[in-house]
């Protein structure tokens, strides 16, 4: 039996795939603990790890804001000021566990210093697009139209990089490297025809696909109210970036009085009232039980947030993409240019162009298709089973290595 210590920041687009995967290694006799905060208790016991907690700065980080803030916003120097204060308070206690290897999300950057001054094997999780010198190439000219202040930026988390592998005598690395940077094995939860570049990444990466379980949620949405007769539409712009209201009043004016039955995601930021009278054919929640969903959905109108593209994606729904920053950008350009749906602009959508995108996807067969062959590609990643067969193989050749 390993011992495994798990090491993430606290966003739930994060975390949330790496569950399954504990519960796997836990089911297979392999000894997981996990450092979280304390929000995240109930979950990681119920995945059979032990729960060590640890007090973060990072409050209310998008499941998805990684790699746009990466390249060019204020999300590494977060990072930066997250690992001053975290780092003194687990590297003692890790040191105590005596880990056999540490597994860690890529951009927690304290982790890869825990792991470098223990000097423990290493696994790294992704739960989007992998980083590598190609990819940071291919995004610079748009993170630098983007991000006119990049250098700055830049200069300012460099320096606090090499401050904090003084303190900890590591080996300084810079930003570039510590968002490139890869453990000896790598978890990738997309499908490998999902990444760009596909082909530039070599064995050690693991690209599983999504990391799906059940999630038992207590939820007061009214399933039983789904329609038999109608096709479902489902429309969600994700838990961050929902406070969009008269989005969904465009919804109302697209598709009332359509064919559509339509589950549409408020979020909890957007007053009901605001929204006026909901149509007929309308069901709308602050929180829709996204996986009981889109298995019956026929449509689902997204914000392009991966976690919810490789969900419709594992059930074969196509999209209509409207992304909300920049990574899911990226998305909803990866979905149009492989016939997975279509890709609108936030800024320009309107009641009549929603609607013929929502129209076309539902009835071109070409989508569906392309849908299908994806959702085959999705299953035979593997999952958290894969994800649980790469960490042990490697934990057992590592182990006759050495």
């Amino acid at each position: 039996m390993a011992k495994y210590v798990f090491l993430e920041i606290p966003a739930y687009g994060h975390v949330n795939p790496t569950f399954a995967i504990v519960q796997e290694l836990v089911k297979r006799g392999q000894e997981v603990i996990y450092y979280l905060p304390e929000q995240f208790k109930d979950t990681v016991e119920a995945a059979g790890a032990v729960f060590r907690s640890y007090e973060s700065k990072l409050k209310g980080i998008s499941p998805m804001a990684t790699t746009s803030d990466l390249v060019g916003g204020g999300l590494p120097v977060i990072i930066v000021d997250e690992s001053r204060h975290v780092l003194p308070q687990v590297l003692d206690r890790i040191r105590a566990e005596q880990p056999d290897y540490i597994v860690y999300g890529d951009m927690c950057v304290w982790a890869r210093i825990v792991a470098q001054v223990l000097n423990v094997p290493t696994i790294t999780m992704r739960p989007t697009y992998v980083m590598n010198e190609h990819i940071f190439s291919m995004m610079a000219q748009q993170r630098n139209q983007n991000f006119p202040n990049m250098r700055e930026m830049v200069e300012k988390v460099n320096a606090g990089l090499a401050e904090l592998c003084e303190i900890y005598h590591i080996p300084s690395f810079d930003m570039r490297s510590a968002f490139t940077h890869a453990g000896e094995l790598v978890i990738v939860f997309i499908p490998k025809a999902f990444q760009p570049l596909g082909e530039t990444f070599d064995e050690h990466y693991s690209f599983v696909g999504p990391s799906i379980l059940p999630r038992h949620e207590n939820s007061d949405f009214p399933l039983d109210k789904l329609s038999s007769e109608r096709p479902i539409l489902y429309i969600s712009l994700g838990t961050v970036f929902n406070n969009q209201p008269e989005f969904f009043k465009m919804c109302f004016e697209a598709f009332a009085e359509q064919r559509w039955q339509v589950v549409l995601s408020r979020g909890k930021h957007v007053d009901p009232a605001v929204l006026g009278p909901v149509p007929d054919n309308f069901l709308v929640a602050s929180y829709v039980p996204q996986l009981e969903i889109l298995p019956r959905t026929q449509v689902f109108v997204t914000h392009g947030g991966m976690n919810s593209t490789m969900e419709s994606l594992y059930y074969g729904v196509p999209m209509v993409a409207i992304p909300q920053m920049i990574e899911q950008t990226m998305t909803a350009r990866r979905v149009a240019e492989m016939g997975l749906g279509l890709a609108l602009d936030k800024e320009t959508v309107n009641v009549a162009t929603l609607r013929e995108a929502v129209e076309r996807v539902a009835n071109e067969v070409e989508f569906r298709e392309r849908v299908q062959d994806m959702r085959q590609a999705v299953h035979e990643a593997g999952g958290y089973q894969r994800a649980a067969d790469a960490i042990m193989q490697f934990a057992e050749e590592h182990a006759k290595v050495h």
